[in-house]
């Protein structure tokens, strides 16, 4: 728990008002000599971080060819320091293969044959092929062929509450259904099926479901000219991006000195790359102004959906066969829905549509990095894990919390900072253990596949490199790099006997306020050693409003503070070496919740009594005068929770997020009063 002194007057009532106050920063105090090597530690985190963390390698996800860039570099850090790194076959790299969803197969097994029989004109066929107007959608079924009549079904929706049918009239039943995107009348507030909000009507899924109802035998998905506006913008927006990148590197390029040969020829691969990416983001811009939904677009499958053979084809094409069999036009038939909301489905009876879908599992080849310093003595046989995972989620999409952005996720806290702060780690305690004759073995290990379910570490921990059982600890770190109010979590500290008294003694210098979590589970690598029987340790700043965002950047990277997290852990990671008797494993709660900074404000400060919590200040135009708090006010409840402490509203606080609109139900003379607070931004924030 995190330690508080009980006070009366809570001045600490501070974090949830924090006006322009500011906790002040501690810095260890230290010999001049551990000064310097503060010094040192703090360079080689900003220049391990700043690389990580850098635009080039474009957020680090495994399915783009930078995670490999960041996996050379870890391994050339580790050689620097030290490390033995020729673990495997001469490396130090373990294969992990990464599950990341799904991918075509081959394209002769995906696409599609519209054969049209008209009696004055004969038979004609239109066809459509992989990256060429069709693309299989993993939301329905993996592998599947249909041959069968086609029909326009509309937009697919049946709505009895709003007595609307697109398949009233029609027979689906056998057939390939030819179905839009979304749902009739979305630009206008005042429509039934939920105003300019997509409703239920207008999830693929729902649209395939009632397909399937109707007796289809394929659906096949039609595109929107909004929604293929949004995505062309975003293509070009990407291409824009590569090609700002592409002018900094031959600017870069450009002002090398004619000797500096090497540098020019990796600024040139560089160069080479961005131009392939830049005929492949061209291509994708040419298939998104034909209106061809993405392989996972449309979403993952579910028990009704995977039966059924989904695809998406061109809107153009679309066009063509609605032309050819009916003499229709897609427009007209959208205005006229619109307009009326009216059903406009037809069966197109000259037109046999044969649809071939294949979709397998995707795997990403990528790399746990592995480096040893061997132990020493009588401790040697034991093993101490540091780890941190490398990985990110890249330009966005999987993983993204800033959905529909497509944008450079440089995940510079996660998990540049804890993989960084690793690399720091290894080079102090490596020095400090030279001169040491009995320690443990240490294996640092930069983890890949954690943000696609701690696929590296348990790849690891199911192929460790040493025996499990004799591994005595693992100390993993991840968001290491956003500290406030000198507040430093740390999961774990009851997995074992040692680890609360080790983690203690190390914060001696540093100072931090820790919140100690005996919990040895968690979102997070240490878990896969956890669950294997290995005492943890996690050291973690809290989660932020930039997580898995664009935002997560650089320059909002606290090195200062970092600088003390790594002093201490490396002081951690050194006792763990050289304990005489291992820790001694220990069951703990499964039960986590993952702690949040805190950035909410209210604007008071607040006095505890007796089970009760008095407003004793106003910051002005703060959110809690605005809302009509004053002072002398208590405070009852928060939203839904009751409150009888300060703590009660820290930890109220801590979920909440700025703009959020709550009651806040306060004891004023007597009387009840609720009060609705709208939340303001932290300062500092």
């Amino acid at each position: 728990m995190l330690a508080r002194s009980p006070v009366c007057c809570v001045v600490f009532l501070l974090l949830l008002s924090l006006p322009g106050i500011s906790i002040a920063e501690k810095p260890a105090e230290s010999s001049s000599g551990n000064a310097a090597a503060s010094g040192i530690t703090a360079l080689a985190l900003r220049r391990d971080l700043g690389f990580l963390a850098s635009d080039d390698l474009r957020g680090r996800s495994v399915t783009d060819d930078t995670i490999q860039v960041a996996a050379d570099y870890l391994a050339r850090r580790m050689g620097e320091i030290g490390l033995q790194t020729d673990s495997y076959d001469g490396t130090p790299f373990q294969a992990v293969d990464v599950p990341v969803g799904n991918e075509t197969g081959a394209p002769d097994k995906n696409n599609a044959t519209f054969r049209i029989t008209r009696d004055d004109e004969g038979v004609d066929e239109v066809n459509v092929t992989l990256r060429d107007g069709f693309s299989p959608l993993a939301v329905g079924a993996d592998d599947g062929a249909v041959s069968a009549p086609l029909v326009f079904a509309g937009y697919g929706i049946t709505a009895p509450k709003i007595g609307y049918d697109d398949y009233a009239g029609i027979d689906a039943k056998g057939a390939v259904v030819m179905i839009l995107r979304k749902e009739p009348q979305l630009s206008d507030p005042d429509s039934p099926f939920g105003g300019t909000e997509n409703s239920q009507h207008a999830y693929f899924q729902t649209k395939i479901a009632n397909a399937i109802e109707h007796g289809a035998l394929a659906v096949l998905i039609v595109n929107d000219p909004k929604s293929i506006e949004e995505a062309v913008q975003a293509e070009e927006q990407r291409i824009e991006q590569e090609k700002e990148r592409q002018v900094a590197i031959e600017k870069q390029l450009s002002e090398l000195p004619a000797q500096a040969t090497k540098n020019q020829a990796a600024l040139k691969e560089k160069i080479a790359v961005i131009d392939g990416m830049l005929a492949d983001m061209q291509r994708n811009v040419d298939e998104a102004r034909r209106g061809v939904l993405g392989l996972s677009e449309a979403g993952t499958k579910n028990n009704k959906t995977k039966s059924m053979p989904v695809a998406s084809i061109a809107r153009d094409v679309a066009v063509d066969l609605l032309k050819r069999g009916g003499n229709v036009s897609l427009t007209e038939i959208e205005a006229s829905i619109d307009r009326d909301l009216k059903p406009q489905s037809h069966e197109l009876e000259s037109i046999i549509a044969s649809v071939m879908v294949n979709i397998k599992p995707a795997v990403a080849e990528t790399f746990n990095v592995v480096g040893v310093y061997p132990g020493k003595g009588p401790l040697a046989n034991e093993t101490i894990v540091v780890g941190a995972h490398y990985d990110h989620v890249g330009m966005g999409g999987y993983g993204s919390l800033a959905p529909g952005t497509i944008a450079i996720h440089n995940g510079a806290d996660d998990n540049a900072s804890g993989t960084a702060t690793m690399l720091s780690i290894a080079q102090t305690v490596t020095g400090k253990l030279e001169t040491v004759t009995s320690h443990r073995t240490l294996v640092f290990i930069g983890f890949t596949g954690e943000e696609r379910g701690l696929i590296g570490s348990q790849f690891y921990v199911d192929h460790p490199l040493r025996e499990l059982k004799q591994t005595a600890a693992m100390v993993n770190l991840d968001m290491v790099g956003r500290l406030r109010d000198n507040e430093l979590t740390v999961y774990g500290t009851g997995s074992a006997d040692k680890l609360e008294a080790v983690v203690d003694a190390a914060n001696q210098k540093q100072e931090f306020n820790l919140y100690k979590v005996a919990s040895g589970y968690g979102p997070s690598d240490h878990q896969s050693f956890y669950t294997a029987g290995v005492p943890v340790l996690f050291f973690f700043t809290g989660l932020h409003n930039d997580y898995h965002r664009p935002t997560d950047d650089f320059d909002k990277i606290d090195f200062g503070n970092l600088t003390r997290i790594t002093d201490m852990v490396s002081d951690v990671t050194l006792q763990l070496s050289v304990l005489p008797e291992r820790p001694r494993y220990a069951e703990t709660e499964q039960k986590v919740q993952i702690r949040r900074q805190m950035t909410a404000y209210l604007g008071v400060t607040l006095s505890d009594g007796n089970g009760s919590v008095m407003v004793s200040s106003i910051y002005e135009d703060g959110p809690a005068e605005a809302g009509g708090v004053q002072v002398g006010d208590v405070l009852q409840r928060m939203g839904k929770t009751r409150i009888r402490s300060s703590d009660d509203v820290l930890s109220w606080l801590r979920d909440q997020s700025p703009g959020n609109e709550v009651v806040v139900r306060v004891l004023r003379a007597g009387k009840t009063v609720n009060l609705n607070v709208k939340l303001g931004n932290r300062p500092g924030n």
